[in-house]
């Protein structure tokens, strides 16, 4: 019985790239594996973007509705926020949502960025920008990587983070996924350093698509790009292999 098609969606300053050591490996597995760069990549930019949300729900939705087959869906981050608003839209074999945006959208990880440094804060938001949150390979390994992550590994991901769109930001703060609405069946993994999104957020969202709890992976909020990768994989793996079981 074929395999399904797997597609991978990045989160917000990300693009494909991202995805390269999992879907090598998924390729190595016999996986057909896609990687999307939602609009506006232009990878290593700090000059602002102006997509708005639906742009990125609709090339995602667009890019599920050209495979012919089987489908799993995973999304990193934002990118978690945008495949929930597509099984909004229609049923899949599966979803699998990586430090991923949680019930509540945006709102939390913005209020403790606010916390943390209200200066940064209150200048991005003048500036209608989100590059100040990632500018630096400082703040690329505080929001995304835990502290035992490889400098290189740092610093070649924070050469390719990009300006994120700021209408993009502001529906998430507005408009929060609605899993009552998903019928297909989702899968939480969470990182046990994410700087960006609480363990209790992801506990949250593992309850509202049926799960106790979410898996749990040693790393930073970059999951697929941390140590630990070769877990996520073998998680995704499970997943889709548990398709046409």
């Amino acid at each position: 019985m074929a395999k399904p098609t797997i597609i991978l969606v990045h989160g917000a300053w990300h693009g494909s790239w991202c995805w390269v050591n999992v879907v090598e490996a998924l390729e190595a597995d016999g996986f057909d594996a896609v990687a999307v760069d939602l609009p506006g990549r232009t990878p290593g930019s700090s000059k602002r973007i102006w997509n708005r949300m639906s742009s990125y729900v609709d090339s995602v939705d667009d890019a599920v509705a050209q495979v012919a087959g089987e489908v799993v869906v995973v999304g990193h981050s934002m990118g978690g926020y945008v495949v929930q608003r597509v099984l909004e839209r229609r049923t899949v074999s599966a979803g699998v949502l990586v430090a991923s945006i949680p019930r509540k959208g945006a709102v939390g990880a913005s209020l403790r960025f606010a916390r943390e440094d209200p200066k940064q804060f209150l200048e991005a938001n003048a500036a209608l920008s989100l590059w100040p949150f990632v500018a630096n390979d400082d703040l690329v390994r505080q929001r995304f990587f835990g502290a035992s992550t490889d400098d290189a590994v740092v610093a070649a991901a924070g050469s390719k983070l990009q300006n994120e769109s700021y209408p993009a930001y502001l529906a998430m703060l507005a408009r929060w996924p609605r899993p009552a609405q998903i019928d297909t069946p989702v899968h939480v993994v969470a990182a046990s350093d994410d700087a960006v999104f609480t363990l209790d957020e992801q506990h949250d969202l593992a309850r509202a698509y049926g799960h106790g709890e979410p898996v749990v992976l040693n790393g930073g909020h970059d999951l697929m790009l941390e140590p630990v990768w070769p877990e996520l994989v073998a998680k995704i793996v499970a997943v889709a292999s548990g398709v046409n079981a």
